[in-house]
């Protein structure tokens, strides 16, 4: 990086950074931590939240932000559905004003499904269960077309050996997965640790983070096995959403060592109480990355997405409470976010 570059990104930084602030997030007035993925219905200025509490190992749930509440410090969201661990989620528009939500839900035994629900203003309703063995590592799932939707898987196996042989001995077995009439298949194989997916049928395009490559893979849809075009990016990559200018806004795990010590709360890099991991977000376009938010982590770690929003940036993390604001994203990257398939939004 030449000086000139590590100066803007200094100064681009340090204006998104000093605008920032946490926000506490409570449903029924406890605490909501591990705010993980985020889905946004930017028409209502609403968003649904996927969040539980990894580190203690309880139940959370989805619920439902009004995003118009985020000037307050404490903001209490709208419990949908209690008593689960989600993962990624995605929701979409439907022709008669309600939406179609998505969630990837992980139960005790290692399994996991995707459950879907339609959600009528306050009222969410489950209308299914998608199972599958494929499923046990999910991590992201995005609606494609009609009733078909993709999901990302981390590793290739169910089981800690296929946690070693990609964690460890560094194999690149994550893939993505589509679920057609209820029954799941590979699609896409060969990713290191696949994660948040972005589809845009019309663009015949799909985009994948692949968090132990450092980068993105970008894949024809039409042509899901011909070799990807790769990005390159600052760090691993989590979840994926996009600006109103076209740009993906990606959440970025710098070091993956520091995230893995600072999930299971393990001590490390001489910090009281575990290792914090850094939280930086960047937005991706034809001009190349432009980093938004570059933090050590001690103020709020290991961010996993940012939605923009009405001129902010609003970052959730997979263990941290609350949320992350910033009124003033450096680079202009405000706004609802873009499609991912129409008309829904994520």
């Amino acid at each position: 990086m030449g000086a000139t570059t590590f100066l803007l990104v200094t100064l681009l930084t340090h204006s998104a950074q000093s605008a920032c602030r946490t926000v506490s997030v409570t449903a029924n007035g406890a605490p909501i931590i591990g705010i993980e993925d985020m889905a946004l219905d930017a028409a209502r200025g609403q968003a649904v939240l996927s969040a539980y509490d990894r580190r203690a190992g309880t139940a959370g749930g989805l619920y439902r932000l009004n995003l118009r509440s985020l000037d307050a410090p404490t903001v209490a969201v709208t419990p949908l559905a209690t008593g689960l661990r989600p993962a990624g989620i995605d929701l979409r528009a439907e022709p008669d004003g309600a939406q179609s939500l998505l969630a990837i839900s992980r139960h005790e035994d290692g399994s996991a499904t995707v459950e879907r629900y339609r959600l009528d203003g306050a009222t969410l309703t489950h209308q299914g269960t998608t199972a599958s063995p494929l499923l046990c590592r999910a991590n992201d799932v995005a609606f494609l077309d009609g009733d078909r939707f993709l999901f990302t898987s981390s590793h290739g196996g169910c089981g800690w050996g296929a946690v070693i042989r990609d964690n460890v001995l560094g194999g690149r077995h994550g893939f993505v997965g589509v679920v057609d009439n209820g029954t799941a298949r590979v699609l896409i194989g060969g990713i290191g640790f696949a994660n948040g997916l972005f589809p845009e049928p019309s663009r015949d395009r799909l985009t994948v983070a692949a968090t132990r490559e450092d980068a993105l893979l970008v894949y024809r849809l039409s042509d899901p096995q011909a070799p990807p075009q790769r990005i390159a990016v600052p760090g691993g990559p989590d979840n994926l959403t996009m600006a109103p200018d076209g740009r993906l806004l990606v959440a970025l795990h710098p070091s993956p060592f520091r995230l893995a010590l600072h999930r299971y709360g393990w001590p490390g890099g001489g910090w009281p109480g575990g290792t914090v991991a850094p939280t930086r977000i960047a937005a991706l376009g034809p001009a190349g990355t432009e980093i938004l938010l570059d933090e050590d982590g001690r103020r709020f770690p290991a961010a996993t997405v940012a939605l923009s929003w009405n001129g902010r940036l609003i970052v959730g993390s997979v263990t941290a409470p609350g949320l992350l604001v910033c009124d003033e994203a450096a680079s202009g990257a405000t706004g609802s976010s873009a499609p991912a398939g129409p008309p829904g939004t994520k």
